[in-house]
């Protein structure tokens, strides 16, 4: 399967609500929903997972309609932070702070 990354590096195929959306399971949408109301101490509704990923045209999960790395990346026009002058920023390095994959997943794309 090829690598499908977000704005900040995540891989998509690897994103439960991306799963969930390509998939189209009610079942991972709930187990899903219910993992990251326990994580995020939020309630998540299971409807609310849904995401076509942040490159794309469609759905997205409603964290990711805020995210400030996606808008950031965007009004920059860059496809991904890989492409970014600032690359490393506080912004991207937050999350990279919780899984190094995504970190390790930009820097192929370095220039």
């Amino acid at each position: 399967m090829e690598q499908k990354l977000g704005k900040c590096g995540i891989d998509c195929n690897q994103c439960n609500a991306y799963k969930a959306t390509m998939e189209n399971s009610d079942e991972l949408r709930k187990k899903t929903a219910d993992e990251w109301s326990r994580m995020f101490g939020a309630v998540i509704d299971p409807a609310s997972i849904n995401c076509g990923g942040c490159q794309g045209e469609g759905a997205l999960f409603s964290h990711c309609q805020v995210c400030g790395i996606r808008s950031c990346a965007s009004e920059k026009g860059h496809q991904t932070c890989a492409d970014c002058p600032d690359y490393g920023c506080e912004k991207v390095s937050a999350i990279w702070a919780h899984d190094d994959n995504i970190r390790k997943n930009l820097e192929p794309l370095r220039g």
